[in-house]
């Protein structure tokens, strides 16, 4: 479905960000894009969603396709009409809108009425808590009721591909597996995620596949289930070793041989 190919972004067409990357997300699957702040997931999801030249960035090598159809060169409302959305890292909803008004305005780019009212009662009967606080402003949730809406914003716009940047940001431990158990129901009925996660140990339970970003480069792709076994991922990114705070991921996967462990 999506794939990136040697993919290199530069800002201000000096500070390079993300170099030769490569990275693909298979039809209704769940992909994790790990790493730390400053490795690029951002720029990436950028890079997808035609975002970049807000930010001053440009793709400057490779090619980003999209059921083959190229990205690199189209505008943000173009690829969120071919079937992209995405959710931005801390929710920005319009607080003063109520949730009703919020989930419609997810919906601008959909043009046929009875797929906007087939998606909103899916959106509902993912997040039933919405429809109790549906004439509620936004600004009034909680934190966990904001991420379910800035979620089902995305959804209303009926991708087929949804990023999520740090959807569980911020949130109590019970709120995150709630979190968690619905990216899981909205990949089992049929859209496709690339999640992006601080939250190692949630992300790669949730996926198929996983990608270890670090300084614009991937370190390591793998199988979810095979990072999750790696001593050096759960070091570094899981915090279950006393020398986890080696200076980079690469250099404690040099320095320390990969082991297996059991859940």
């Amino acid at each position: 479905m999506l794939r990136l190919q040697d993919l290199a972004v530069t800002y201000h067409g000096t500070v390079a960000a993300v170099q030769d990357v490569s990275l693909a997300v298979p039809d209704q699957g769940v992909v994790a894009l790990l790493g730390a702040n400053g490795a690029g997931k951002t720029t990436i999801l950028r890079a997808i969603t035609g975002l970049l030249a807000l930010h001053g960035g440009r793709v400057v090598h490779g090619s980003i396709t999209f059921d083959g159809q190229r990205l690199d060169a189209l505008d943000a409302s173009r690829i969120v009409r071919l079937g992209i959305a995405q959710v931005l890292e801390g929710r920005r909803l319009f607080s003063e809108l109520t949730v009703d008004e919020n989930l419609r305005a997810g919906a601008l780019a959909v043009r046929d009425t009875k797929t906007v009212r087939r998606v909103y009662a899916r959106v509902m009967d993912l997040f039933p808590i919405l429809r109790e606080r549906q004439h509620s402003p936004a600004g009034y949730l909680s934190g966990g009721e904001q991420q379910m809406l800035a979620i089902g914003r995305g959804l209303m716009a009926n991708p087929r591909l949804l990023l999520l940047d740090e959807p569980s940001l911020g949130l109590a431990p019970l709120m995150i597996q709630r979190i968690s158990g619905i990216i899981a129901d909205i990949s089992a009925t049929g859209t496709a995620v690339l999640l992006v996660e601080q939250n190692a140990q949630m992300a790669l339970a949730l996926a198929s596949f996983g990608y270890i970003l670090e300084t614009g480069k991937v370190a390591l792709a793998q199988p979810a289930a095979d990072l999750l076994r790696d001593a050096a991922v759960r070091t570094f990114y899981l915090g279950l070793h006393e020398d986890a705070d080696q200076a980079n991921f690469a250099t404690l996967r040099q320095q320390r041989p990969t082991r297996r462990w059991s859940l």
